[in-house]
């Protein structure tokens, strides 16, 4: 069995790119699925050829780091191909933090990066899945709160027509309200948002006209 600092030097060489190292410390007896003595795991990288290396050796996509933060949520902020490694590899894309509720779709959706949201969408990500009102987003780099919202407050916060486009036709509801009642109707009025975002949001019974914005 890997010795504690060995598995950390793994992490380490992971989470800095360095492909070579990372296949040394491998066949020395390193575990894949190494966790460093601050919590962080062996798959929480930018580099894709890390990650397709690490997951063919039997890195688990699912193995949650100390924040209970699944490596498949943390993909999506570092790189569409470290993505596709952890989902092609059967990463569940529906895998909330245990902390705040936030899904793989959430951290997308809140982007113009529509291939990433297909692509989850594609292996079954719940594109109505709400997060825990109240809890820190690790979305943002600033003290931010989330609000109970779906992907779809998300994207229509960001003002992505694709992105937006992409959840309803996979089943987003746009009437869902967050913790404080808004809609995603709501979210795109706040950052004004085109009309044609206020379009693709609107719904019966929404208390928008036809007309708004003028």
């Amino acid at each position: 069995m890997a010795t504690l600092p060995l598995n950390s030097e793994l992490v380490r060489a992971a989470n800095s790119g360095d492909l070579e190292t990372v296949k040394r410390l491998i066949q020395a007896g390193a575990d894949p699925n190494s966790v460093d003595e601050h919590g962080m795991g062996t798959l929480l990288t930018f580099h894709p050829e890390v990650t397709r290396y690490l997951l063919e050796r039997g890195a688990d996509p699912d193995l949650q780091r100390n924040e209970n933060i699944a490596p498949v949520i943390v993909g999506v902020c570092n790189n569409y191909e470290c993505l596709k490694w952890m989902v092609e590899a059967g990463a569940n894309v529906n895998r909330a933090s245990d902390h705040n509720g936030e899904t793989a779709l959430h951290g997308v959706a809140g982007s113009a990066e529509a291939r990433s949201v297909r692509l989850l969408l594609a292996h079954g990500a719940n594109p109505n899945a709400r997060t825990k009102p109240g809890m820190r987003t690790y979305a943002l780099w600033r003290d931010a709160r989330v609000r109970g919202e779906t992907p779809l407050h998300r994207a229509a916060a960001w003002g992505s027509p694709q992105v937006i486009q992409l959840l309803l036709d996979a089943g987003a509801d746009p009437t869902i309200r967050d913790a404080n009642k808004d809609t995603p109707l709501s979210w795109a009025s706040w950052h004004l948002r085109d009309k044609s975002i206020i379009d693709q949001l609107w719904y019966e019974g929404s208390g928008v006209g036809p007309d708004f914005p003028p």
